[in-house]
C-alpha cells in the first residue's frame, strides 16, 4: 500500500512553513513539540525547526502504513519512519487538510519509535528510545490527574 497523501506537496507546505506561511497545524504538542524538547533538550522554536526539517528528510520509502483516525472523523494519515535523525528513529503521523485558505500538513505526531516499524523498502526500524527513557504520556489504562 502506498501513502494516501504526496510526499512532494507535503514538503512544500513544509517549505511554506518555514517561510513562514501557516501551512503547518501541529495538533498534539504533547506526542510532537513537547516530545522533540524533552527527548533533544532544545526550546520551542528549535523543536519545531527540527520537525518541519525531519520531515522534509522523509522519502518514498521511509513510508510505514496508513492508519484509520477514528477519533478524527475516519480521516486516514499516513505514517513515517525517519531513521538515525537527531539520534533516534522517529515515528511521524500527518495527514493534508483543505482548509479556507488552502492546503494544510496537521502534523500529528512526531516523537521516538515505541515500537519496531517495517518501511516500504522492507527495512526495519528499531526502537532507540523507551518510554522509561523519557516518560511523557501516563502509564497504559492510568489516567493524568
Amino acid at each position: 500500500m502506498s501513502s494516501k497523501y504526496a510526499l512532494n506537496e507535503i514538503k512544500q507546505l513544509v517549505e511554506a512553513r518555514l517561510k513562514g506561511d501557516e501551512t503547518i497545524w501541529f495538533s498534539a504538542r504533547s506526542a510532537s513539540i513537547d516530545y522533540v524538547i524533552k527527548v533533544l533538550v532544545v526550546t520551542e522554536l528549535e523543536a519545531e525547526s527540527i520537525i518541519l526539517n525531519g520531515i522534509l528528510k522523509l522519502d518514498d520509502n521511509d513510508f510505514h502504513r496508513r492508519v484509520l483516525m477514528v477519533n478524527w472523523a475516519n480521516e486516514i494519515a499516513d505514517e513515517y519512519g525517519l531513521e538515525g535523525y537527531h539520534g533516534h528513529n522517529w515515528y511521524i503521523k500527518l495527514l493534508v487538510e483543505d482548509e479556507a485558505n488552502g492546503r494544510v500538513v496537521n502534523e500529528i505526531s512526531f516523537h521516538p519509535t515505541e515500537d519496531e516499524m517495517r518501511l516500504a523498502n522492507g527495512r526495519v526500524l528499531q526502537v532507540t528510545m523507551n518510554e522509561q527513557q523519557v516518560p511523557m504520556r501516563p502509564a497504559k489504562g492510568r489516567r493524568r490527574k
